[in-house]
């Protein structure tokens, strides 16, 4: 019995994969072809640099230095698919080699089968919540490269989108280093009461002073007068800008933004700055739990139609699976990320797992082995 437990978490383990590596291979070739020009760049940028001896040898790196770290997070997303396919692939290749009439001559129930392949899928869920809560998070800064960033060294420099500050100004930058407190092309725009723009400064480069304000070098402030767009004062020099965004404040909206990449333990800590919306991270950290229930709720769902007592017609069986698989999976993810005004995110979160729970072993109580 043990010999046959092993064999079937084998096959499954191997079609496991075999259709992620599939599937990563397809998404990666399919940007590649979309960004070759980029990579390309940053290959030659690095010869340039002396960095690699050949633009064939730094394209190639180029590749693997952009798409090698994605294998984290593509498992993070396709665990859950992969792990039903994987299932229907394995217990395929099990009826059309007649394995599964074989067990039934030999007593063995059709139900040992499906719960082998639900503890593998147990233990792809368990290494989904090691590689979200230490892999990741450790990747994060690279993951959220561009691909104006291949090849990157420097990990704690990212742009500054439009931001609101605490006085309603917006505030943005081509690109700011968080260690040294420094800003490039840092662009301001104040606002009256009504939001219009009333002054635009600009700065080619700005540090950040501990007491509270952004020292510009070449600072230039542009003052408007009136509504029309071409009524613009003089420009004036400017040294300073007082603003509640310190590099930090601004390192903390962005760990926001990544908050799909941090750890349990980092979005708690993002929940306790009030600068942050605790209702998303909530939600995110709930949909953490309630995601892997419905990963393995799903596939006892679909296991049935490949445990039959008689071969039937594969094709039939696959689109039978894909039918009901493919629409629970994308339907519980939307009501899980779905946010309800006066509903508690955890009660979203796990609501797709509530209703799977009876419904999954009622189908698989009702198999008939």
């Amino acid at each position: 019995m043990i010999l046959l437990d092993r064999h079937i978490a084998f096959r499954f383990l191997v079609n496991f994969i075999t259709l992620f590596c599939l599937i990563f291979i397809f998404i990666v070739s399919v940007d590649v072809v979309l960004q070759f020009d980029s990579f390309v760049e940053a290959a030659s940028r690095a010869v340039e640099q002396e960095r690699f001896s050949s633009t064939s040898i730094a394209t190639l790196m180029a590749i693997l230095d952009f798409h090698g770290p994605r294998v984290f997070q593509s498992f993070s997303f396709l665990v859950g698919l992969v792990s039903v396919a994987a299932a229907g692939f394995t217990l395929s290749q099990m009826q059309r080699s007649r394995e599964l009439v074989a067990m039934l001559a030999a007593g063995i129930p059709l139900q040992r089968v499906a719960v082998i392949i639900f503890l593998m899928a147990c233990l792809l869920n368990l290494l989904q919540v090691v590689n979200q809560e230490f892999v990741i998070p450790r990747l994060a800064p690279v993951l959220l490269r561009e691909h104006g960033q291949i090849l990157s060294r420097t990990s704690s420099e990212f742009s500054v989108v439009m931001t609101r500050d605490a006085r309603d100004n917006l505030f943005s930058g081509r690109m700011l280093d968080a260690n040294r407190g420094v800003i490039d092309d840092m662009l301001v725009l104040t606002r009256d009461a009504d939001g219009t723009a009333e002054r635009r400064i600009s700065a080619p480069r700005a540090v950040w002073n501990a007491d509270g304000f952004w020292e510009l070098e070449s600072g230039i402030a542009i003052d408007r007068v009136g509504r029309d767009e071409g009524s613009m004062q003089s420009q004036q020099v400017i040294e300073r800008f007082e603003t509640d965004l310190s590099p930090h404040s601004l390192l903390v909206r962005r760990d926001q933004e990544r908050a799909q990449m941090l750890s349990t333990r980092q979005i708690g800590a993002l929940r306790e700055d009030a600068a942050t919306t605790s209702g998303r991270l909530a939600r995110i950290m709930w949909t953490r739990i309630g995601g892997v229930g419905v990963n393995l709720l799903v596939l006892l769902l679909i296991l049935p139609n490949f445990l039959c007592r008689l071969p039937g017609p594969l094709l039939l069986q696959s689109v039978k699976c894909a039918a009901i698989g493919v629409p629970v999976l994308l339907l519980s993810v939307l009501v899980m990320l779905l946010p309800v005004s006066g509903v508690s995110p955890a009660l979203m979160a796990l609501l797709p797992t509530a209703v799977l729970i009876p419904v999954s072993f009622w189908r698989l109580a009702a198999l008939k082995s």
